[in-house]
């Protein structure tokens, strides 16, 4: 299992992203991280593995979302991405836990997602 990194604003320019680009100068890696930092002002989550490589949860109060969905008092998971030789070490559940625990901490009923099969 991996060691969970949170990323806020004062570490942003320093972590990996997880991103499929995976150089840190890239327009779209750049773009990414100024659109972290305008959004962890409004609570959002970004949690990853101490890795290079997608390993990552990423989530927000519901009401908050930037995607239509309707599920006030509830935490919004955005992305949970663990792929490549991360996959099946337990990985996935550690980062969910990580959300959980920080969605009681912070009075949530529950946790919600939307889902697709690609």
């Amino acid at each position: 299992m991996v060691n969970i990194v949170t990323v806020t604003k004062d570490n942003l320019e320093r972590e990996h992203i997880c991103c499929d680009i995976a150089k840190n100068d890239d327009l779209q890696v750049r773009a990414k991280k100024s659109w972290l930092a305008e959004r962890f002002e409004d609570g959002l989550v970004f949690k990853k593995g101490n890795v290079r490589g997608k390993c990552f949860i990423e989530y927000i109060s519901a009401e908050k979302a930037w995607c239509p969905i309707k599920a006030d008092g509830y935490m919004f998971i955005n992305c949970l991405w663990v792929s490549g030789r991360f996959k099946g070490q337990g990985n996935s559940n550690l980062l969910l836990e990580e959300c959980i625990k920080d969605s009681k901490e912070k009075a949530k009923k529950g946790l919600v997602i939307l889902s697709a099969k690609k």
